[in-house]
């Protein structure tokens, strides 16, 4: 059974939608719609490393991965998920943000614990 929450996009129909999909190994997909100005301030927040940008921060950075093919296999999700997991969730003006954050980071943690593979689509 696929599932698609999307109350974090319901109200901005319309506008852009980041689509996380976790596939599981019986094929099916637990999916989070999310609206893209809901995205693009949780991406914001993640802070360069030494070397630079890396993981989901630099396809964000460069416009490129889920932008240029959707869907885009997230290639590295441990990377991936503790680049979230360093954002600061008090630093967020709305609790949505903080939900949605949450909420992929949950998804991928699940991605890893069950050897899953995560997708991200830009509509």
């Amino acid at each position: 059974m696929n599932t698609l929450d999307e109350k974090f996009y319901d109200g901005f129909e319309g506008e852009p939608e980041i689509i996380f999909s976790l596939v599981k190994s019986n094929g099916e997909k637990e999916e989070i719609g999310i609206w893209d100005g809901y995205f693009n301030v949780i991406m914001n927040k993640i802070k360069p490393q030494k070397e630079g940008w890396t993981s989901l921060a630099y396809y964000f950075q460069l416009y490129i991965g889920w932008y240029d093919e959707s869907p885009w296999l997230i290639s590295n999700i441990p990377e991936a998920c503790e680049q979230l997991k360093e954002i600061d969730k008090e630093s967020f003006e709305n609790k949505e943000e903080k939900e949605i954050l949450e909420s992929i980071i949950c998804m991928l943690e699940k991605a890893i614990f069950n050897n899953e593979k995560v997708y991200i689509s830009y509509e």
